[in-house]
């Protein structure tokens, strides 16, 4: 990119056990969060968090947009965890590397009465990977529906999170690509100073592995700035949804004693949307848009 990131060299490396990791996430989002200013360290106003693993060009390589060497400027020297720690705004965001993992509840006796199939899964059998929850599809077209509320900095986490959703719900990689291709030209739309590559596909596709299963709804809404509603409809299917909703609306209707299809001085296009999507509840807003030949903000509006 064109970015100019800053980087602190630690004095002794950090082992980066499972509660490590957690913890460091912690602090980073907090230092994001104090460093990045409109207008002074960044020309653009939503700020961008982005996860510990992020990956970054080494010094000598080349830049491939511009094929440009990466420069390093040294400013400091090695710095303790000890000092990045005493930047953090909240004691809960600093790191205590003594703290390797988790403090548990139970002793293993407990665990096994409480919990059978975790303790034979990784007592007894020796599996500690995190358990894959079966997720149906449902929440991954609902993730794909979220793509006008993407904000500039935020197009690459997007797809991201688009191919950690596919993961979650088992989705074949190939459909997640071409999902990704499909809607690359909108996102493209969205107002950044760099523009989305489609580089920016093939990076997001690394994602789509099995360790990104457990990746958390609130990481989420850090990393892609959406607001999303815990269990808001259980991501049901569309059709269901509309069905519940439809009742809902009805239900109201008949104790005021009117009707949906009474105008009330509704806007048409508000109607001209909800009957559409009555008859075809599968539609994407996108097809909404081009077959009713409104825009697509217009859609937005009213489903």
């Amino acid at each position: 990119g064109t970015g100019l990131h800053i980087y602190y060299v630690l004095e002794e490396p950090i082992d980066l056990f499972p509660n490590i990791k957690l913890q460091l996430k912690k602090l980073k989002y907090d230092l994001t969060f104090k460093m990045w200013e409109y207008k002074a360290t960044s020309q653009e106003k939503q700020i961008q968090y982005q996860s510990i693993n992020q990956g970054f060009r080494m010094v000598g390589s080349r830049n491939d947009k511009y094929d440009l060497p990466v420069k390093a400027f040294k400013t400091g020297e090695r710095v303790t965890l000890d000092y990045i720690n005493s930047y953090a705004d909240e004691e809960k965001n600093r790191v205590d590397i003594k703290k390797r993992f988790r403090p548990t509840q139970y002793s293993l006796e407990e665990a096994e009465e409480k919990f059978p199939e975790w303790y034979e899964r990784v007592i007894v059998k020796g599996d500690k990977r995190a358990k894959r929850w079966d997720i149906k599809r449902d929440l991954y077209d609902w993730w794909l529906r979220q793509s006008y509320k993407v904000k500039g900095g935020h197009r690459y986490f997007y797809l991201m999170c688009m191919a950690i959703y596919g993961v979650k719900c088992n989705i074949p990689k190939n459909e997640v690509r071409e999902d990704m291709y499909k809607i690359f030209d909108e996102l493209k739309e969205i107002e950044h100073s760099n523009p989305l590559e489609e580089d920016d596909i093939k990076s997001a596709l690394e994602t789509y592995d099995r360790q990104y299963y457990n990746f958390t709804i609130d990481d989420i809404v850090k990393l892609t700035d959406i607001p999303i509603e815990k269990n808001k409809r259980n991501y049901q299917k569309q059709s269901d949804h509309l069905e519940e909703a439809r009742m809902i609306r009805d239900l109201r209707m008949k104790r005021e004693g009117r009707k949906w299809t009474d105008n009330n001085g509704r806007p048409s296009k508000e109607n001209l949307v909800k009957e559409y999507l009555e008859e075809n509840p599968d539609h994407s807003p996108t097809e909404i848009a081009k077959n009713l030949k409104i825009s697509r903000t217009t859609v937005y509006k009213y489903i």
